[in-house]
């Protein structure tokens, strides 16, 4: 049951098949770099939620929408539920080659809220590396790496970002490594962003393949080119400094939101 909640969760944004209205909503093909800000409403305006750090780049928005929290796989409860956006982003070389793209969710408001308890607390066998930061039931945060398939359904969503890929000449892996770095609380407050990698952009080998064991990237796999595992290594790092850097930010903070790049490595 537990796997089946990851999974389900990494593949919403490609079964969504509807968008709420919003006047701040992003379009497609804005671009965004540095951080992005999440605002909520109140009696004296608009005040700042979170902002979350994006790594170093021009970012483009390919898709964006907003939706309530009932009735998906993070749903704890039903009672009054919490407003979510959702939001896919893409970064391209000057190649024209997605080097990177992100999925995340995050809230729209806050109030009393409780996500499933087995949100952080998933194992799933096929991780590369996980790191839960010894947070406890109700306030989570954790960071995942794994081998995945990319955009290898035909789901509307997928379809969609498919689509914009094709209409701008941008070429794409079928496969990645995703990290995956997730934070809530029991205030309905979350976020969950998933950064894919595609280690051909480090002029590393990164085939297509239908099943994610059999990618060279694979968790037991990787192993067994010590490139790969420097690579692995390094991105383990990468990835517990950039949770950090969007558990700074997580409560709301008006300072300037600090830099990070994406993960470099040299072949």
């Amino acid at each position: 049951m537990k796997k089946r909640l990851t999974t389900l969760f990494m593949l919403m944004f490609f079964n969504i098949n509807f968008c709420l209205a919003s006047n701040d909503l992003p379009k497609q093909g804005d671009l965004i770099s540095g951080s992005y800000q999440v605002h909520i409403d109140g009696l004296a305006g608009k005040s700042l939620l979170r902002s979350i750090p994006l790594p170093g780049g021009e970012w483009i928005v390919v898709s964006a929408w907003d939706r309530p929290s009932v009735n998906n796989a993070l749903a704890g409860n039903r009672i009054q539920p919490v407003s979510l956006r959702e939001m896919v982003l893409a970064q391209v070389n000057k190649s024209n080659q997605l080097v990177a793209a992100i999925f995340f969710t995050t809230n729209l408001e806050s109030h009393a809220y409780r996500w499933d308890p087995n949100y952080c607390n998933d194992v799933n066998d096929n991780f590369i590396y996980s790191n839960q930061y010894g947070t406890d039931l109700w306030q989570q945060r954790c960071t995942n790496i794994m081998a995945t398939g990319y955009l290898q359904s035909s789901t509307p969503g997928q379809n969609k970002v498919r689509e914009f890929y094709n209409s701008k000449g941008i070429k794409f892996d079928s496969n990645a490594l995703r990290v995956q770095t997730s934070e809530y609380d029991h205030r309905g407050n979350i976020l969950r962003l998933d950064l894919f990698y595609f280690p051909s952009a480090y002029g590393l080998e990164n085939p297509s393949v239908g099943n994610s064991t059999m990618s060279p990237w694979f968790k037991t796999n990787y192993k067994q080119d010590p490139k790969k595992v420097k690579f692995v290594e390094g991105l383990q790092k990468w990835a517990d400094e950039y949770s950090n850097l969007q558990n700074k930010y997580f409560g709301g903070s008006d300072k300037p939101v600090d830099k990070i790049d994406l993960y470099k490595f040299s072949n």
